[in-house]
């Protein structure tokens, strides 16, 4: 999954440079392989951990800031555009909610616009964080990041419309 999700994040023109952030040796050794920069997430809780990769960002000097979790198999390279085209300067927040009320994708533009509250149903709290802080948020809806693997029935959806994905070879491989 983490590598159609990069494969995806690769083929939009408009992304600068991609980090993975993950305790796991061989998840950022995967990563460094692909292209992609790796930072170490030292135990800590996710929220805190996809701050780290804000303020790398922020340190590199980046304008915004894509959070996506790994579990996206059919995100696509035009989800990714349509998301980074919603923005507009000098301050936004584009969320794409999960089928389960959760966040799939939550562009910040500065990258520090507002603090990550991923976790259980997010989507309403990275709703209310944007307002809070005088953001009007836009909302991306569509049914490539909405599903993300939770259950079974996650998987097979991906086995029907992953054509062409690794994740869909991989489980046919399965059987």
């Amino acid at each position: 999954m983490l590598a159609d999700m990069l494969n995806a994040v690769r083929n939009a023109r408009s992304v600068a440079g991609t980090v993975v952030v993950s305790p796991d040796e061989e998840v950022l050794n995967f990563a460094r392989t692909n292209g992609v920069i790796s930072v170490v997430e030292p135990g800590i809780e996710l929220n805190e951990a996809l701050k780290l990769a804000v303020d790398y960002a922020v340190a590199e000097k980046a304008s915004s800031v894509l959070i996506l979790p790994s579990d996206l198999p059919l995100l696509r390279g035009a989800d990714v555009e349509n998301i980074i085209a919603m923005a507009s300067p000098p301050r936004a927040v584009v969320i794409a909610p999960s089928k389960d009320n959760g966040t799939n994708a939550l562009l910040l533009l500065p990258p520090d616009v507002i603090n990550p509250r991923f976790g259980g149903e997010s989507f309403p709290s990275h709703l209310a964080e944007a307002r809070r802080v005088g953001v009007r948020p836009h909302i991306y809806r569509s049914a490539n990041v909405a599903t993300d693997v939770d259950d079974v029935e996650d998987l097979l959806k991906v086995e029907t419309y992953g054509l062409g994905t690794r994740t869909q070879s991989f489980l046919q491989s399965l059987r």
